[in-house]
């Protein structure tokens, strides 16, 4: 009885933990039923779709109630719809079936009684599947012998309780008229969140009876990755959906001993049941994050986990970060953590590592990128590490002490090699790619035979030299993004260095999409000579330019900058809640603006300028607002 009770609360925390996946479930099913009526191709390919995301994400499941995984990922939803597809194919046509006999035997009296056999199909179809998965995934493979499994009270209590409360939803349908498209669809959503708990609680029940298999994915010695969400929302989504690999995460890997078993956790909306003792807990932190980083840290070191903490932030408040953790990394993970690790396993870690990196350790990182999977790879393409430029607002001149660190050309082309064959555009992670001008001619160079598209990140300064302009167009450079900052008639060109070059930004902008490559422009706000009339000329500026992308972000003191430095010097900051430093909001007294007034209307800002000063911007306007309108005129003229 208490087993049942131990198998009912966890599936419950599991199944709150799935709640985005179940929402998309449910969202196929409200899609699938709106074609019932007209069988057609699109009815049978959405009903595909239903049946690929019920087998992958149920797969998931398995692998988190076992142990063999903690999250749900999307690489593992695909591989197990693969896998399980045509059990789960098979099962749902023959429910499909046994309805459609019962339906037309008993027609007149359907309505009654067909919502109850119907939910009992489904928690004996869940029971079924989870029997065949377990033995197909598990069992088989760990030539484990089939047992008996006893169903108790307690479980068949569970589930008819389960099936009830669908029949009193579904019933619930006859006599509720008031917003019924609305309701059928919240009724959609809570029968698949309790479909997907008769799966996990019968899953549970018969993982019971196999403790081999959890104890399988439980002998060796973790490491927890995690990247944590930004403190603010619309950030944090944005975050959620781009879901790129952490580099660090590589150079963890590579750093670390085989005999650890690492659960990574990126981007993942975070649940107490992902909280475990005596573990190794590796925690990423940047400025944005911090306040999820810290947070998390604190529960993980209660549960008697330790914590190692690293990143931007970290490096700049080491001491801030050791309140809530045992052992900070300050600099670049590369140098030390092979003496982390030693330090962990004897018992003697101490609370911070200065991180310099040599060559050695570059080389054992890019040795175990050769051996990763391409999805990995193409994460951690990096040429250069560092900018040549010093802005005062910027946190990596003093994260890279001033310095550029080159890698070896013939080793990314080795890795690009291998991503190429899966991935056609690829993504350079470097803070400028442009930073040394030679390199940067001899690395296009060397891309040319390899034929792939490439997006980067970049100074303006490019667009000087035509010639290497026309070398990254031709080695297959399909996009560039400019941090321009300011505006060609911004005070703030006067402080020289990059925005020296603000007066030709439109020049030398139009230059390069000349030579055949997109532009996306990032630009800052918030700077002591801006006012609300500044608004308007970089909104004219920024129209005039019309980049792919726009983004517009706040002049934030990050620690590290030059602009923290002053702003502590000057005891202009108001704030040191650093869920405030997601770029949207003045965290500092301004001589011309009020802070609380631009925090306010700031998101509204940012917001305009990327729907009305870039190529996507305004197409996506067009075709949600503009053409919609345009066709209804037309209609009804």
């Amino acid at each position: 009885m208490n087993n049942q009770h131990h198998h009912f609360y966890r599936a419950i925390s599991t199944l709150n933990s799935l709640f985005i996946p179940v929402l998309i479930l449910s969202l196929v099913e409200i899609l699938h039923l709106s074609f019932l009526s007209k069988f057609s191709f699109i009815f049978i390919m959405i009903g595909l779709l239903k049946i690929y995301l019920m087998t992958g994400i149920s797969g998931g499941i398995l692998e988190i109630i076992s142990g063999q995984e903690l999250v749900l990922r999307l690489r593992r939803v695909h591989q197990n719809a693969k896998d399980f597809w045509p059990g789960f194919l098979i099962v749902f046509v023959i429910i499909l079936l046994v309805d459609f006999l019962l339906f037309a035997r008993f027609h007149s009296s359907s309505h009654l009684w067909r919502p109850l056999y119907f939910d009992v199909i489904v928690a004996l179809a869940a029971y079924v599947l989870a029997r065949w998965a377990i033995d197909k995934k598990y069992i088989r493979p760990l030539g484990m012998p089939r047992r008996s499994i006893k169903v108790n009270l307690s479980f068949l209590i569970v589930m008819v309780c389960a099936c009830l409360l669908e029949l009193i939803l579904v019933r619930a349908l006859d006599f509720i008229h008031i917003g019924a498209f609305y309701w059928r669809n919240i009724v959609a959503f809570m029968l698949s969140y309790i479909h997907v708990f008769e799966f996990i609680y019968c899953s549970m029940s018969i993982f019971g009876h196999y403790p081999e298999i959890k104890e399988e994915f439980s002998s060796q010695k973790e490491i927890f990755l995690i990247n944590p969400m930004a403190a603010e929302v619309v950030q944090s989504l944005g975050y959620w959906m781009a879901r790129l690999y952490p580099p660090v995460f590589v150079v963890l890997k590579a750093l670390t001993p085989k005999t650890y078993k690492f659960r990574e956790f990126n981007q993942v909306i975070w649940h107490e049941c992902y909280y475990k003792s005596n573990v190794l807990v590796c925690i990423t932190c940047c400025t944005t994050n911090c306040y999820e980083a810290y947070k998390i840290a604190k529960e993980f070191k209660k549960r008697g986990s330790t914590v190692v903490m690293g990143g931007t932030h970290v490096t700049y408040l080491p001491s801030e970060a050791l309140a809530f953790c045992d052992s900070v990394v300050i600099g670049q993970a590369e140098g030390v953590w092979s003496q982390v690790i030693r330090d962990y396993e004897n018992k003697t870690l101490k609370s911070q590592y200065m991180g310099a990196a040599s060559d050695a350790d570059y080389a054992r990182v890019h040795e175990e990128l050769l051996n990763s999977p391409p999805f990995m790879i193409k994460e951690f393409l990096e040429t250069s590490r560092g900018c040549k430029f010093r802005c005062h607002f910027c946190t990596i001149p003093a994260l890279s002490e001033g310095k550029v660190r080159l890698a070896s050309i013939n080793d990314i082309i080795d890795l690009i090699k291998k991503v190429s064959l899966h991935y056609r555009n690829i993504r350079f992670i470097d803070n400028n790619i442009y930073s040394d001008p030679t390199y940067a001619r001899e690395f296009f160079t060397a891309l040319k035979p390899l034929k792939i598209k490439w997006h980067a990140q970049g100074t303006i300064d490019i667009a000087k030299n035509q010639e290497t302009l026309k070398l990254a167009q031709e080695s297959g450079c399909d996009r560039l993004t400019f941090g321009y900052e300011v505006s060609g008639g911004s005070f703030e060109k006067n402080q020289g260095g990059k925005f020296a070059m603000a007066r030709k930004y439109i020049e030398y902008t139009n230059i390069v999409k000349k030579a055949g490559i997109k532009v996306n422009g990032l630009f800052i706000f918030g700077f002591d000579s801006d006012n609300f009339k500044t608004l308007l000329k970089l909104w004219k500026f920024c129209f005039l330019m019309m980049p792919q992308y726009t983004t517009v972000s706040m002049l934030t003191p990050l620690p590290g900058s030059g602009v923290y430095r002053d702003m502590l010097t000057q005891n202009r900051i108001i704030n040191l809640n650093w869920r405030s430093y997601g770029l949207i909001r003045m965290v500092v007294r301004h001589p011309q603006m009020n802070h609380t007034a631009v925090s306010f209307f700031f998101p509204l800002v940012q917001t305009f300028f990327s729907l009305t000063t870039s190529m996507r911007g305004l197409m996506f306007l067009v075709f949600c607002y503009i053409l919609p309108l345009w066709i209804a005129f037309s209609t009804f003229r």
